[in-house]
């Protein structure tokens, strides 16, 4: 499965196709002094453009369900002490949102290191895992 990394920065993301090593960037103003999303639909706008350039939409896939992605958000500024609940969910339908449904189990972390592929993956299945025995519990 393909996994999306979106490194979300003050006005400034950083969306990688962690299969092929695709990276995109773009800048918008979304952010304020106290809040990384201040600006929600500004923040969803951009995301969507640069998903969209790295998984284009397929006509197709209403009919077949292909095209959907693994997603996996990293706030990577504007983060002291952890992300609240709130925070977390605004940053969740911002990118779901942008993904457009495509996204498959998309999840949230935050810290101030970017990840590198192989532990977008772990963290990404990790959470993939998690997420499936908490529906079985």
């Amino acid at each position: 499965m393909v996994i999306l990394y979106v490194q979300l920065y003050k006005n400034r993301v950083v969306v990688r196709n962690t299969t092929t090593q695709q990276e995109v960037s773009g800048f918008r103003t979304f952010s304020n002094q106290r809040l990384l999303i201040a600006e929600f639909f500004e923040a969803e706008k951009l995301i969507q453009d640069l998903v969209d350039q790295l998984m284009p939409r397929s006509k197709w896939r209403q009919l077949f369900w292909r095209n959907s992605f693994g997603l996996l958000t990293h706030a990577l500024e504007m983060n002291e002490g952890g992300l609240s609940q709130v925070e977390e969910r605004a940053i969740l339908e911002v990118t779901f949102g942008a993904a457009d449904g495509r996204a498959k189990y998309p999840q949230v972390i935050s810290g101030k290191v970017p990840l590198s592929d192989a532990g977008v993956r772990s963290t990404f299945l990790q959470g993939e895992t998690d997420f499936r025995n908490s529906r079985h519990s």
